[in-house]
This record gives structure tokens, sequence and C-alpha cells, in this order.
């Protein structure tokens, strides 16, 4: 028993670190994206968010932007849903993401856990995305990461 308990505890310290690395990732690409819109304005930026292998898509992180009313205006796993409302989106738990991400963007920014279809594997997983304001604009940039 006391085997158990050490090797749960070394592989919890092995893994907490690495959720902390990709929390960090997150705010870093949502940072980066801020920075995108006010350098190249928000229509070009959406474009971008949404280029395969380009700046702004790495593996299963992805950039996100929305307005405040819904309107997704990139997304970067699924540029098929820009210019589409998902104000009424809800995971299979029944979080309605999008408000929660309006919700916590209208605050200055932070975390909104929801599970979604991970787009490198096609399964529904838990995911937690930082979202933070764009500023002089209704909308919100975010980026998640899956656990």
């Amino acid at each position: 028993m006391k085997k158990l308990v050490l090797t749960v505890c070394a592989v919890l310290l092995i893994a907490l670190p690495a959720f902390g690395d990709c929390d960090g990732s997150a705010k870093s690409m949502v940072a980066k994206g801020l920075a995108h819109i006010a350098e190249v304005g928000p229509e070009q930026a959406a474009s971008d968010f949404m280029t395969p292998g380009g700046a702004f898509i790495e593996g299963d992180t992805y950039l996100l932007f929305y307005k405040y009313d819904g309107t997704c205006l990139a997304l970067g796993a699924r540029p098929e849903i820009a210019g589409k409302n998902r104000w009424d989106v809800h995971d299979p738990d029944g979080v309605y993401q999008i408000r929660e991400m309006v919700k916590n963007a209208k605050a200055g920014g932070g975390w909104v856990k929801y599970k979604y279809a991970n787009p490198k594997t096609g399964k529904v997983q838990f995911k937690k995305t930082w979202v933070q304001p764009v500023p002089d604009m209704d909308a919100f940039v975010g980026c998640g990461v899956y656990y």
C-alpha cells in the first residue's frame, strides 16, 4: 500500500507541473492574439487565427475569438463556425461555455471549464479556456487546454 501511495504521489509531482505549463501556454497564446489584433485589426487577425499551420494553431491548442453577443469571429480548430452565433451552445453537462467566457471576459479575464470535442482525437474531453477582453471591442480572445 505504501508503494502505491508513493507511486501516485510521484506521478502527481510529474504531471501537475505539466498542467501548469499548459496553463501558461494558453495565457501566452491569448496575449499573442491580443497583440496581433492591435497590430493588424480584428478582421485580419480573425483570418490569421484560422490559418492551418499558422502562428495561432499549435496541435490541439488554438485561439477562439468571439463577440460578447456569442458570434464567433474565429475558431482555429473549426473555421466553418466563424460567423455563427453560439450563445446557446452547451456541453453535455449543461455548461453554456460561451456565456461563461463572456462573463469572465467582461470581468477582466479568467478560466472557464467545460467539455469539448478535441480536434485531434474527436473525443469529448475536459477543457479549460483562458479568456481576456479585446480592448476597445465588445469581444474576447481565448485559448484552451484539454485535460
